[in-house]
Order: structure tokens, then C-alpha cells, then sequence
């Protein structure tokens, strides 16, 4: 069998061109040779192919299997516990040409390596021009002889071990919290286990779901420590349902704490995109309803009536719209048509025409206090409502604000210019802001690494290794490991 396969070339090329690649990394070999040689048996794949590319910093190992048994395979990788995932289309790769049997992987080389029967098949890759068949009389004819004893490398490098490799050294003084500061924002743990904090502006960067884990965590131990002056604004609607479900925030609700959310079917509330928020004047209130409308595109016309409107007592949506209907009757209907455009698809949805019909200030409940608002930017309304909460938000410059999943390629930052204290999730870089990378999928992790980690193999291996709650914190240089998770035994939770 084995001298029949390994002479008809045609067949082979045929086997090789149908391959799917996989990365491939591990913590411990055992399971994982386990399982190739399993799938190296006739009644599986039949064969596996390895490809094995070494680096200074980072190596590489790939495993290619039948594209008509992915399933299988991804399947008993999950059940032996190691990784798998898609190869990159970066990486190209290089032909098996003449394989010699081997009963150890040479590790210290690039080779290609295919499992047959658990049986390994060698050539390496700086050898491929040179021509020559596969082995026509591998060892396993041997009268008398069982299975090769080859294995996935003993002592992985970096690039094959399925956890990040950090060196082991301290954040500078600055970021560790050795005592509770509400200025500052919590940031887990570092290797050592000590706790960390920034103040300023972050941009946190990863998948949405690990970005929203990690708020969830943040945002919990803030609120647990010091319960004020703190605003988060859910344009995803996976970050505020969880926190409510917190016992340090449900505890918190009533006074100390203002919930709003537009999409809850259980939440009865109000809202008032145009009231007055604490601190503002009727002058930076004007200038934020037009800040707003212009954002709706309302002609300036439009945005002009809005000064004669709110020296008439306008202070909400409805009361807008009774209004117009008294400045119509006075021949402006050139400009109370723009305005009237905006409010009518801003109350189009009976859900959200519900919530604007009944005022309510959520500010003046706020105080000195926690503010949880959730509106998913599903919709051209909704994204609008969420632009009107962060204009109010923006402009109160002694809290913290942190915007989650809010549609940057739509609204600008320049909203959040006067805010200090933001925490802004898969947005624009902030001038001057630390960054959070959490886990990423490869196409960010390339892309957030070459900006912030400078393309350092290493680093960038690492943060496509982070778990949930785990990321890796750039502050002026310096770049640091921190984590939620495994908090020490004996040590205070967090500052």
C-alpha cells in the first residue's frame, strides 16, 4: 500500500492540492499526537500533513487534513484540547518533494512532514528543489517492527504552545494601584497580581464579545469600589443587560443608580434627548440640540428656530413638536419642514415614539451617581438617541464615560472632544490615550499589533492567545499583561 501511494505522483499531488491547512498549537503533546495518529489511520483521514516553519520569535506549526473530514478533525481537536484555527492566506506553502521515514520530527528545521498510519514521512523544506520520489520501502514493512515513535516537540516554542510567553517584568510604579483612586480606571491584575490603573483616555480593542467580558468585569469593580460619577453607553446591547444582573449594581439601583434601556421589553421608562443635564448652561443647551439636529441633517433654518424654541419653554420632544405646529401657521414652513423630517423619523418606531412621549430626566436622577444606558445602534433613530446621550455625556466633564459599541464609521469623535475620562471600545485612537488589546481575531490582532505593539511577533502571538478577561495594557512604552482572572489568594480584589 505504502509503495503504491508514494509512487503515483499524480495521486499525490491531487491529495495535497485537496488539503486544509489549520494552525496548530498546543499545551501539552501527548493528546495532540494522540490524535494525529489516530486520524493517520486508514479508517480516518487515512493521512495527515504537518508544516513546521521555525522563527527567532515566534515558530509555526500547521496541520493539513483531507478537506472532506475538517469536521472529524475539528471535532477531536476539541475533544483532546488543543487549537485549531484557519491557516492565514499570508502564509504560503511550500511543496513536500522527496520525504525520508523518520522517527523523531526535526524540530531545528522547516520541514513538511506527512502521518501516515502513524507512521512520519520527512522532507525538508530547503531540500525541496531537489527532486527524488517519496520512500518507496518505509520502515513500517519491517518484519517485526510497531508504530514510529514520533511526537509533537516536548518543550513547544513560542508559536506552538497554546498560551502567551510574557517576560516576567513589573509595570511601572505609576500604573500599579496601591491604594483606591475614583479618578482612575481599574484595569485588573498584573503577573504578579498586583492591581493596575490609568487615568485618562483608553481605546480597548478586540472581538465584541471579549471587549463587552471585559467591561462587565471593569465596570463591576469600579461601581463595587466608588459608585459615582460614572456613565456607560451601550451601543451593543451586550454590556448593560449583564451588568444588571450584577449584585454589585443591582444593589446600587434606584438612588445611586439610573438604568435606561430603550430595548428592554420588561422596562417601563422615559427619555428626554433635550433636557437640561446637571452643570449646563441654556447657552451650551442650545448648542447641543443643534450640535444634535445637525447631525439629522435639519437645514440651518431649522437649526435657527431652535433658539426661539427653547425661549419659548421647549424643553422636550413632544412639546418640540406641539410647537412647530404653532410656527407653521406663521408662514416658516420652509424651515419647520427639515426640523419636522428629523423628529418624524427620530419617532417612526412605536417602541422608541414610546420613550421620548413620556420626558423623562434620567440626569437630574444621575448626580453624583452611575448612569447605565443601553440603546442597540441597530437603526438610523437609534444610533441618533445614543449620539444625543453622548453630547449630554461629553459635556459633563467630572465623570468617566465609557462607550461601547457606538457606530464610529457613522458620528465622528470630535463629540467627545471635551471628555477627559473615556473609555471607548473598537473606536478612532484617541490623541494621547493608553490602549487595552483583548482577544482579537487575526485580522485585527495584525492590524491593532502594528500599531500599538510595533508588529513584534511575539506580542502580537501573545494577544492572540488572551483569554476572556485578559488583555494587554500600552501606556506610554510601556506594555504590561493584565488579567481578571486567578486574583491571589490573601491580596485585596482590587484597589
Amino acid at each position: 500500500m505504502f509503495k503504491n501511494w508514494f509512487g503515483k505522483r499524480a495521486a499525490r499531488a491531487q491529495w495535497d492540492t485537496g488539503l486544509v491547512w489549520f494552525r496548530l498549537r498546543y499545551l501539552e503533546p501527548e493528546r495532540p499526537t494522540r490524535c494525529i495518529n489516530l486520524l493517520s489511520r486508514s479508517p480516518a483521514c487515512g493521512r495527515v500533513a504537518l508544516y513546521y516553519r521555525p522563527g527567532e520569535a515566534v515558530s509555526e506549526l500547521y496541520l493539513g487534513a483531507p478537506g472532506t473530514h475538517v469536521r472529524l478533525v475539528q471535532r477531536m481537536a476539541a475533544d483532546f484540547g488543543f487549537s485549531l484555527k484557519p491557516m492565514s492566506p499570508e502564509v504560503t506553502m511550500s511543496p513536500a518533494a522527496r520525504m525520508t521515514a523518520v522517527s523523531d520530527l526535526p524540530w531545528d528545521r522547516a520541514f513538511v512532514a506527512h502521518i501516515a498510519n502513524e507512521f512520519a514521512f520527512v522532507c525538508l523544506v530547503e531540500d525541496e528543489n531537489k527532486g527524488g520520489a517519496y520512500l518507496p520501502q518505509p520502515p513500517s514493512l519491517e518484519p517485526g517492527r510497531g508504530p514510529a515513535t514520533w511526537r509533537l516537540s516536548d518543550n513547544p516554542l513560542p508559536g506552538l504552545v497554546l498560551k502567551p510567553t510574557w517576560n516576567g517584568g513589573q509595570p511601572p510604579a505609576h500604573l500599579r494601584a496601591t491604594q483606591p483612586d475614583p479618578r482612575c480606571w481599574l484595569l485588573g491584575r498584573s503577573q504578579s497580581g498586583s492591581p493596575l490603573h490609568v487615568t485618562g483616555r483608553i481605546n480597548i480593542y478586540g472581538r465584541q464579545e471579549a471587549v463587552a467580558d471585559w467591561l462587565v468585569q471593569q465596570v463591576t469593580q469600579m461601581v463595587t469600589h466608588n459608585h459615582t460619577d460614572l456613565i456607560v453607553v451601550d451601543g451593543a446591547g451586550d454590556l448593560v443587560p449583564n451588568l444588571k444582573r450584577k449584585a454589585a449594581v443591582t444593589r446600587l439601583l434606584g438612588e445611586q443608580l439610573t438604568y435606561v434601556d430603550i430595548d428592554s421589553a420588561s422596562l417601563v421608562g422615559g427619555f428626554n434627548p433635550l433636557a437640561l443635564v446637571p452643570g449646563e448652561t441654556e447657552a451650551a443647551q442650545l448648542q447641543r440640540w443643534q450640535n444634535w439636529f445637525q447631525g439629522m441633517h435639519v437645514h440651518p433654518q431649522g437649526l435657527h428656530l431652535l433658539t426661539p424654541a427653547q425661549q419659548a419653554g421647549v424643553g422636550d420632544i413632544p412639546a418640540l413638536q406641539k410647537w412647530l405646529k404653532q410656527v407653521e401657521r406663521q408662514e416658516q414652513s420652509a424651515a419647520v419642514a427639515s426640523l419636522r423630517l428629523a423628529l418624524t423619523r427620530l419617532t417612526a418606531n412605536r417602541a422608541l415614539r414610546e420613550w421620548v412621549a413620556w420626558p423623562t430626566n434620567p440626569w437630574s436622577q444621575v448626580g453624583a451617581g452611575v448612569l447605565l444606558f443601553a440603546c442597540r445602534a441597530e437603526s438610523w433613530e437609534r444610533r441618533h438617541l445614543l449620539r444625543a446621550v453622548l453630547l449630554a455625556a461629553a459635556g459633563q466633564r467630572e465623570k468617566k464615560l465609557v462607550v461601547h459599541g457606538f457606530p464610529w464609521a457613522t458620528f465622528a469623535i470630535e463629540d467627545m472632544r471635551l471628555c477627559p475620562a473615556l473609555f471607548i471600545s473598537n473606536g478612532p485612537p484617541l490623541a494621547g490615550a493608553a490602549a487595552l488589546l483583548v482577544q482579537s481575531d487575526p485580522q485585527m490582532a495584525a492590524k491593532v499589533g502594528q500599531r500599538y505593539l510595533s508588529s513584534d511577533p511575539r506580542l502580537v502571538e501573545n494577544m492572540q492567545l488572551l483569554q476572556r478577561g485578559e488583555g494587554i495594557l500600552v501606556e506610554a512604552g510601556s506594555i504590561v499583561f493584565t488579567t481578571w482572572q486567578g486574583r491571589l489568594a490573601g491580596q485585596e480584589q482590587v484597589c
